[in-house]
């Protein structure tokens, strides 16, 4: 079956930035889009093609291609990311994703590890939920459940409520506002169905047939996701660099972006 470009661009808000000659594609995080690496790109120079997108139902994407049925997992995220790779031209591509999407694209590498040479990682978890007493992935169900039940009652009280405590940095106020902006603008409903799909999966077990290299990026205080999943996963993955990062919270690329930028740019010279 031919792909039709245009109809994949424009469901996921396909942008282009620079045309150095290695591609590296941006996976923004749950309750963002892909205006939220625009400080970031400027760090990466000239040697790359950078590519940002937004998840169907985020941003500018085409909100009429959302479907509960098709993105009931993170399955559906994947397939879209795979299209979007199928319609690049380029040899040297690597995806960089944030939260979820530094999961969702290694089902991709599992899937279709010929799109790719390598991945980037930031502040991922396979499974959000502790499961005692071998995993602990930050959250209690019960936990997750009043996050959701908060996301129905009130969106924007949620947003508000979530930002400054995921983003830290409290000396740096203007973050946490960016932030709840972007929470705040989402679909309230599909935003809820893609916390769900995020904070309900369980992909401990894919962890193992990754088969690129992978760059784990992580901050030491992050409360969504501790450091022993981090420690988790860089036992899991069989190629696997875990790279700490001088910065705090959850959003490192927002924080510190030109520090990213640097240690992805470091880090994917080691590979060549």
């Amino acid at each position: 079956m031919t792909l039709d470009k245009s109809a994949i661009w424009q469901r996921n808000k396909v942008t282009l930035h620079g045309n150095g000659p290695q591609i590296l594609v941006l996976g923004h995080g749950f309750g963002c889009d892909q205006q939220i690496w625009l400080p970031m790109i400027a760090s990466l120079g000239p040697d790359f093609t950078v590519v940002t997108f937004d998840h169907v139902g985020c941003g500018r994407s085409d909100l009429s291609a959302f479907t509960e049925e098709d993105y009931a997992t993170l399955h559906g995220y994947k397939r879209d990311l795979i299209e979007i790779l199928e319609t690049l031209e380029g040899e040297d591509i690597t995806l960089v994703g944030h939260s979820v999407s530094g999961l969702i694209s290694m089902l991709v590498a599992i899937e279709r590890p010929d799109l790719m040479s390598s991945l980037v990682a930031i502040g991922p978890s396979p499974r959000y939920i502790d499961d005692p007493p071998h995993y602990n992935g930050g959250f209690e169900e019960e936990d997750i459940e009043q996050l959701l039940a908060m996301m129905q009652r009130n969106h924007f009280e949620w947003a508000g409520y979530l930002a400054p405590i995921v983003m830290k940095n409290t000396h740096r106020p203007e973050l946490a506002e960016r932030l709840r902006d972007s929470f705040a603008n989402a679909n309230p409903a599909i935003s809820r169905k893609f916390a769900e799909s995020t904070f309900y999966c369980d992909h401990r077990r894919d962890l193992a047939k990754v088969p690129v290299p992978v760059g784990l990026m992580y901050c030491e205080e992050d409360v969504i996701v501790p450091v022993e999943v981090i420690d988790f996963m860089a036992d899991a993955i069989p190629h696997c660099d875990k790279i700490l990062l001088d910065a705090n919270g959850h959003y490192p690329h927002m924080s510190h972006p030109e520090q990213v930028a640097s240690e992805i740019k470091q880090w994917l010279r080691t590979k060549l």
